[in-house]
């Protein structure tokens, strides 16, 4: 029987009544005396009751909850799919880099710069980046901010979806003629509700075709270790603008060793010098000076720049290099200038040469002549003293040949000699001619034989010694004093008279003649009986004067060359005050003893000096002195 057929006949109102007589039990719930305090079970076949408990509706919101954040999170990647796949792609954005792709050096010139987002979301933090070579200079911009010597910015922020743009760059390549230079330009941006950072990328080569400056670089091929040599470099401006901060830099090859220039380099520097503006057709030359050493074979390179000076910083337009080879050769020359190598010489000095020869080789050499030439405008010729040898004066060059030196007709391996000379330099330096300024004495000893090689497509291998001598400037100090003073009126007895007071002016006058000198000073001591009274013309001169030592030094500081002599000369005037002693009774009374000027040479380094006599009451200068006897104390 199944349990439904069970079901409907115990619970059936229409039971048989044999059905229910049966056994009595103590479970049977209508037995009287046996069922009344016995608990009812219930019927484990009664209906679950209809709802849900707290506690499962608790369960239920939870599991509703958790399912609701996995379908959204779902629903994220299926739209960041989507998008990714649909409303975004890299391949649709895009930048472009367009302009000139041939220039002149330091010719400006403007690029257009084209970006587009063809997606269908927008950029954020969008930003158009430019990398160029250190020789290209941007030009100043609002929108570009430099982030390196070769980087730079403009920030766009948002671009909107479907939308394009353009920016304009503009700059200068200086650059050497024939130099290839990239512009490389990048989009970087973010994707609207993206996070990570995509970039596209684009650049431009840029052929420089030409430079408005030519530059030229003239240098020996082969050159014996230890000779001297010159580094020309000659320049012009082609193009049609003028050129401002123009610069010429070297970097000078190893066993360099710099003796002088022509203009002289800038103050302290050696490897660079300052040419400022260059008009439209403007030419100019720098000579450089030097002598260079190596191994035989050794090949030395000299590298010279020409550019502007931007932002404190030097770019070049244009570059060379000079290729010089160390070459040995059998014969050596060697000159020294009054005992020394010497490097300067001064207005009125006597130079004594000395001129040394010798044959290194391993065999005899014929016919050797040793020549020697001296070419300045400040020398004296008429006082060289020459043995042997003959003159030239049109060529400025002494020459030693067999007749005046036997051993020159075939000079045998290990011979030397030498030879003697002298020359004054000029008392008075000439500052009418097309130079005024940074005199040099050169002298070049050469020898050389027809035995001498001559190697094939070089130069003859001839052994030099040049020596450079820098013109000291010429200073000059003039010490004067005067009762009768146009500047500083004075009074008391003349002449003077012990136990009164008398008052003198002193005048010091300072003139400089080929170079520019810097710290110049004039110092002097004041003697004991003598005191400063204060009155200085003019009163602004700094003048110091030290009580407690009684010195007195007049700070002039800088003079240009030819300054007291082709213009006014630094002039200074101040008043001393005596009285006179009884033991200086007819004595000439000092005023200032021994006047200095120092000076620093701009040109040739050294540091000069010249002095003055100590002035007393006998002052020549002041011709109203000599009738009254001024010239003694008095009583």
């Amino acid at each position: 029987m199944s349990l439904f057929n069970i079901e409907d006949k115990l619970y059936k109102k229409d039971t048989p009544e044999n059905l229910s007589q049966h056994a009595v039990s103590e479970y049977n719930p209508s037995a009287t005396e046996m069922g009344k305090n016995i608990p009812i079970k219930e019927d484990l076949w009664v209906k679950d009751q209809v709802g849900l408990a707290k506690s499962e509706k608790r369960e239920v919101a939870a599991g509703l909850v958790i399912l609701l954040v996995i379908l959204a999170i779902i629903l994220v990647l299926a739209i960041g799919f989507l998008v990714q796949q649909g409303a975004f792609n890299s391949k649709n954005a895009f930048v472009a880099i367009g302009g000139a792709e041939q220039v002149e050096s330091g010719q400006t010139v403007t690029y257009e710069i084209d970006y587009k987002n063809n997606n269908w979301i927008g950029m954020k933090n969008a930003a158009i980046k430019i990398a160029y070579p250190e020789e290209f200079r941007p030009e100043p911009s609002e929108n570009f901010k430099e982030d390196s010597r070769t980087s730079g910015t403009y920030t766009l922020g948002t671009v909107a979806l479907r939308s394009s743009g353009k920016i304009f760059f503009s700059g200068k390549a200086y650059s050497p003629k024939g130099a290839l230079i990239y512009l490389k330009t990048s989009l970087v941006y973010q994707p609207a509700f993206f996070f990570g950072n995509f970039e596209t990328a684009a650049q431009l080569g840029v052929n420089v075709i030409s430079a408005p400056i030519t530059f030229e670089v003239e240098g020996p091929q082969d050159l014996v270790s230890g000779n001297a040599l010159d580094y020309v470099i000659n320049y012009r401006n082609d193009g049609n603008e003028e050129l401002a901060n123009l610069q010429i830099k070297v970097q000078y090859p190893e066993g360099f060793k710099f003796v002088s220039s022509d203009p002289a380099s800038q103050e302290g520097v050696n490897t660079a010098w300052t040419i400022g503006s260059l008009k439209p057709g403007g030419s100019g030359k720098v000579v450089i000076r030097g002598e260079l050493a190596g191994g035989d074979g050794i090949n030395r390179a000299a590298k010279i720049s020409i550019g502007v000076v931007d932002k404190g910083e030097f770019v070049s337009y244009n570059n060379e290099t000079v290729d010089t080879r160390i070459v040995a050769s059998p014969l050596a020359v060697f000159q020294t200038v009054n005992g020394t190598q010497q490097r300067s010489a001064s207005a009125g000095e006597y130079l004594s040469f000395n001129v040394i020869y010798k044959n290194n080789g391993n065999i005899g050499l014929r016919d050797v002549i040793v020549t020697e030439k001296l070419d300045s405008p400040v020398l004296d010729y008429a006082t060289l003293q020459i043995k042997n040898g003959s003159f030239d004066e049109a060529k400025k060059l002494i020459t030693w040949k067999a007749p005046d030196v036997p051993a020159f007709k075939s000079l045998n391996p290990g011979v030397s000699g030498e030879f003697n000379f002298s020359i004054k330099v000029k008392g008075n330096i000439p500052l009418d001619g097309d130079i005024k300024k940074n005199f040099v004495i050169t002298s070049l000893a050469a020898i050389d034989s027809p035995d001498v090689p001559t190697p094939i497509s070089a130069n003859k291998i001839i052994s030099s010694n040049k020596l450079d001598m820098k013109l000291n400037s010429k200073i000059i100090l003039e010490t004067k004093g005067f009762y009768h003073d146009a500047q500083i009126p004075n009074a008391g007895p003349i002449p003077p008279r012990v136990g009164q007071e008398t008052t003198y002016t002193l005048h010091w006058k300072a003139m400089n003649v080929s170079n520019d000198i810097n710290n110049v000073t004039v110092t002097a001591n004041i003697p004991t009986n003598t005191v400063m009274t204060g009155k200085i013309f003019p009163a602004d001169a700094r003048l110091n004067y030290n009580e407690r030592t009684n010195s007195i030094s007049w700070n002039i500081g800088k003079m240009d060359a030819g300054e007291g002599v082709l213009n006014g000369a630094p002039e200074v005037a101040f008043q001393v005050r005596i009285k006179p002693s009884p033991d200086q009774f007819e004595q000439s009374v000092g005023l200032l003893g021994i006047s200095t000027l120092n000076a620093k040479d701009l040109f040739s380094g050294e540091n000069l000096t010249i002095t003055n006599d100590a002035k007393t009451i006998n002052l020549f200068e002041d011709k109203t002195l000599v009738d009254v006897g001024g010239d003694r104390v008095s009583n």
